[in-house]
Order: C-alpha cells, then structure tokens, then sequence
C-alpha cells in the first residue's frame, strides 16, 4: 500500500507539469525561491519577502505551488466557514484574495482570487498574509508539532514566552521588552514545538511585529510606511528582521497575561497542575486543527511533557500604558531572578 507521504510525492509531480496557475495577466513563472521558517525548508513559486532566504536545495521540507484548487475539499469531514479539514488535509478559503489547500504536511497549493474587475486596492501582502498564518499553521499540525500562539523573546534567563486572549497584550509586552530591555525577539505570532525533540525548542516564525496604534505611540514609533491589519483597522506589522533571532532555542517559560481589575497591583506567581495545562492548551494556535490532525491522547502527551520541561505562569497588571514600566516591574524581577523548584 502506497502511505501517505508517496502518496503526495507522486501526485506532487504530476501538479508541477501542468500549468494551473490563474494570475490574470500576470505570466507564469517557473522561478523557485528558498525560505525557512519555524525550522522548516521551503521552495516557493511565490515570493516571501517575510521570510529570511536560503541557498536553493533539492530536497526542501514544504513547497508552496501556485496552482489551480478546486472549490470545495473533497472528502471532507469538517466544514464551518473559511475552513474545510479531512485526513491529513484542509483547505482555507478567503474570498477576494486566496484559496488554499494545504496537504500531508508537506505541501501548500495556492490559487490566487483574480476579480473579473481589477481592485487596485488588493495587496499581494493579504495573500501572504494567510499563507503565512493559517495555511502554514494547518502544515504545522499536519506535521503532528505544537504551534503556540505566543510572542517571546530570549531574555538571560532563557526564551520567555507570553499568550493570552486577543488584546492581552502579547507584543505589546514583548516590543516593549525588546526596546527598552535590549532582548531579542524569538517571535511574535507563532511558534512551533516539535515533541520529538529531547530538549523544547521554540522554532520562529516570521520575524514581524504586530502592535496597536496606542501602543506604537507609547514606544515612539510613527505608522507612516507601515502595513495596517487587514481585520483590526488600528493594528500595524512592523517587519523587524534584525531584531529576530532566527535560531531556535529551549523554552523556559510561558507567561499567561491577564488585565488587573482596577486599584489591584501587577503580580506574577508560578502555576502548576491542571491550571497550568489549561494555560498551555489554551496557547496552541488553531486549536480546532490541533484537534483534527491529532487524536486526543497524543495531543495531551504531548502537552503533559511538555509541561514537564517549562515553568507556566500567570501574569497580572494594569492596562494603562502611562505607566507601564512599574506595571511589569514583577515580571521583570521573575525573569531577571527566577526562582526554581
């Protein structure tokens, strides 16, 4: 029986020799480029500005192929909107700009929506925009690793991690880190745990920065030149290559952050049992895919050891950014001096 991974490399052959590609008036092209991210190797037929470029190689982990994809998933057995998932395969559609289909871990063909009356507004930037999120985050799961959901940095205590519900604050805490402490950023998005590792480390995604408007003000940066977030209006990308360590390294801790009620004052203390494995479960991105392409007990083991490797803690402090610097003062004494049972 031919498993899988054959299984995609011989359809794979047969879809680079037929030209599917839908791109207007815009030619074919049969120019590769090389990337790597979350310790992946990657030949793309689209340009990543994002990502930082490697030598061409004959053998890359993923491949990214501009191609024709039909509009539904065949034998799928999840549906609910934009995402379609099966075994070993899902399909992400976001009208007006892309559909995807990514398979087997392996492999993300890409159809690019070109409207019958050319939108000048369209940015090549929101097809990337998906690929590089939910599309590659479904390859991730694919591959059976643990992407979180999380923004980190490596600090001298080690790589710190922060989640939270959206709008906690995650970048926000880590850009302001980064520029008033001087630590690199690891991420800021995603990051990707793969258990088969002895040691947990967080592999990088695309080194780029997502903060609000409020935020940006608050670090002196101006929003002129920057890309605003195609669904929050008041959010921009800074692309900050510099500042990123492109390496991966052992994570140490993941800080939950939460908001303080008003009058409390910022604390942090170290959580364990089934506290800590909720946090942790909470922080993997695109839970519903974690869900589909694991089966539940290998998705716990896997969250339980890790659990076994890192501290897990719960950050609270006020929201107001006029004062922000006391209001991580805590955090900043854990990280600096930790304590370790």
């Amino acid at each position: 029986m031919v498993n899988q991974r054959q299984d995609c490399q011989l359809r794979e052959s047969t879809f680079l020799k037929v030209d599917h590609e839908r791109r207007g008036s815009n030619p074919k092209s049969d120019l590769r480029y090389y990337y790597s991210t979350y310790g992946l190797k990657i030949e793309s037929q689209l340009k990543l500005p994002e990502l930082p470029v490697i030598a061409p190689c004959a053998k890359p982990d993923v491949r990214i192929v501009t191609a024709s994809v039909d509009e539904k998933l065949e034998d799928a057995t999840f549906r609910k909107g934009w995402l379609e998932m099966g075994d070993d395969r899902c399909q992400i559609t976001i009208e007006g700009i892309a559909r995807y289909r990514v398979e087997y871990g392996q492999r993300i063909l890409l159809e690019r929506r070109v409207p019958k009356v050319v939108d000048s507004t369209t940015d090549p930037g929101d097809i990337r925009l998906f690929l590089l999120g939910s599309a590659l985050g479904g390859l991730l799961h694919q591959r059976h690793w643990l992407p979180l959901h999380v923004s980190a940095l490596n600090t001298p205590s080690g790589v710190w991690a922060f989640t939270g519900h959206s709008g906690a604050g995650k970048s926000t805490i880590s850009a302001w880190l980064h520029y008033t402490q001087g630590w690199p950023l690891v991420t800021d998005d995603v990051a990707v745990i793969k258990p088969h590792e002895n040691v947990p480390y967080l592999h990088p995604g695309p080194p780029r920065v997502k903060l609000w408007k409020d935020a940006l003000a608050a670090l002196g940066i101006r929003t002129e030149g920057l890309v605003r977030d195609l669904t929050r209006e008041d959010k921009y990308h800074l692309m900050l290559n510099n500042a990123f360590l492109n390496a991966a390294f052992p994570l140490q801790a993941l800080v939950k952050l939460e908001h303080a009620k008003e009058g409390e004052p910022a604390s942090i203390v170290r959580v364990k049992g089934v506290e800590a494995f909720k946090i942790l479960m909470g922080s993997i991105y695109r839970p519903e895919m974690a869900e589909k392409f694991n089966n539940d007990l290998s998705l716990i083991d896997n969250v339980s050891a890790l659990l076994c490797q890192i501290r897990i803690y719960r950050f609270r402090r006020p929201w107001a950014l006029d004062d922000y610097a006391r209001g991580i003062e805590p955090l900043l004494s854990e990280i600096k001096d930790p304590v370790v049972e």
